[in-house]
Protein backbone atom coordinates (compact mmCIF):
# COMPACT_ATOMS: atom_id res chain seq x y z
CA UNK A 1 0.00 0.00 0.00
CA UNK A 2 1.52 3.46 -1.67
CA UNK A 3 1.60 5.97 1.71
CA UNK A 4 0.15 9.49 0.37
CA UNK A 5 2.24 11.92 0.76
CA UNK A 6 1.27 15.67 2.03
CA UNK A 7 1.86 17.95 -0.79
CA UNK A 8 1.87 22.27 -0.62
CA UNK A 9 1.65 24.65 -3.28
CA UNK A 10 4.63 27.11 -3.67
CA UNK A 11 5.08 29.29 -6.50
CA UNK A 12 2.32 27.85 -8.46
CA UNK A 13 3.69 24.14 -7.80
CA UNK A 14 2.69 21.52 -5.82
CA UNK A 15 5.09 19.95 -3.83
CA UNK A 16 6.03 16.93 -0.66
CA UNK A 17 6.50 18.60 2.11
CA UNK A 18 9.33 16.10 3.32
CA UNK A 19 11.39 17.39 0.39
CA UNK A 20 11.13 20.81 0.95
CA UNK A 21 12.36 20.44 4.44
CA UNK A 22 15.27 17.98 3.22
CA UNK A 23 15.92 20.18 0.64
CA UNK A 24 16.28 23.17 2.93
CA UNK A 25 18.79 21.15 5.40
CA UNK A 26 21.20 19.86 2.44
CA UNK A 27 21.07 23.58 1.64
CA UNK A 28 21.97 24.22 5.12
CA UNK A 29 24.45 21.51 5.56
CA UNK A 30 26.33 22.93 2.46
CA UNK A 31 27.01 26.52 3.32
CA UNK A 32 27.74 25.35 6.95
CA UNK A 33 30.05 22.81 5.88
CA UNK A 34 31.89 25.69 3.63
CA UNK A 35 31.92 28.24 6.80
CA UNK A 36 33.39 25.71 9.00
CA UNK A 37 36.15 24.91 6.23
CA UNK A 38 36.61 28.93 5.85
CA UNK A 39 37.34 28.97 9.40
CA UNK A 40 39.53 25.73 9.88
CA UNK A 41 41.65 26.62 6.82
CA UNK A 42 41.70 30.77 8.14
CA UNK A 43 43.63 29.70 11.09
CA UNK A 44 46.07 27.44 9.34
CA UNK A 45 46.89 29.30 5.83
CA UNK A 46 47.60 33.51 6.31
CA UNK A 47 46.37 34.00 2.75
CA UNK A 48 42.76 32.72 3.22
CA UNK A 49 42.65 34.56 6.99
CA UNK A 50 43.64 37.70 5.15
CA UNK A 51 41.07 37.09 2.28
CA UNK A 52 38.00 35.25 4.26
CA UNK A 53 35.23 37.48 3.27
CA UNK A 54 36.10 36.55 -0.36
CA UNK A 55 36.44 33.35 0.07
CA UNK A 56 33.25 33.07 1.59
CA UNK A 57 31.67 34.86 -0.64
CA UNK A 58 33.14 32.87 -3.53
CA UNK A 59 32.71 29.29 -2.01
CA UNK A 60 29.51 30.07 -0.02
CA UNK A 61 27.83 30.45 -3.71
CA UNK A 62 29.68 27.85 -5.24
CA UNK A 63 28.33 25.32 -2.15
CA UNK A 64 24.26 26.94 -3.29
CA UNK A 65 24.74 26.63 -6.60
CA UNK A 66 25.70 22.59 -5.49
CA UNK A 67 22.76 22.20 -3.54
CA UNK A 68 20.33 23.74 -6.01
CA UNK A 69 21.67 21.56 -8.58
CA UNK A 70 21.10 18.41 -6.05
CA UNK A 71 17.46 19.98 -4.94
CA UNK A 72 16.64 20.10 -8.59
CA UNK A 73 17.33 15.94 -8.57
CA UNK A 74 15.52 15.68 -5.41
CA UNK A 75 12.58 17.51 -5.43
CA UNK A 76 9.82 17.07 -8.77
CA UNK A 77 7.14 19.42 -8.71
CA UNK A 78 4.09 18.97 -10.27
CA UNK A 79 2.03 20.94 -11.74
CA UNK A 80 -1.95 21.55 -12.51
CA UNK A 81 -2.14 22.80 -16.16
CA UNK A 82 -5.38 23.57 -17.32
CA UNK A 83 -6.41 24.47 -20.96
CA UNK A 84 -8.16 27.62 -21.75
CA UNK A 85 -10.76 25.29 -23.35
CA UNK A 86 -11.37 23.78 -20.22
CA UNK A 87 -11.35 27.02 -18.36
CA UNK A 88 -14.19 28.16 -20.62
CA UNK A 89 -16.36 25.32 -20.09
CA UNK A 90 -16.56 25.60 -16.42
CA UNK A 91 -16.87 29.40 -16.91
CA UNK A 92 -20.15 28.68 -19.26
CA UNK A 93 -21.31 26.42 -17.03
CA UNK A 94 -21.03 27.58 -13.33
Amino acid sequence: MKKKKTMVRLWGDHIVISSLFIGLAISLAFVALTFVTIEVLAKHVAIIAEKKKDFIYGFGTLAILVAFVINNFWIKPQRNIVKSSDLNKKEREG
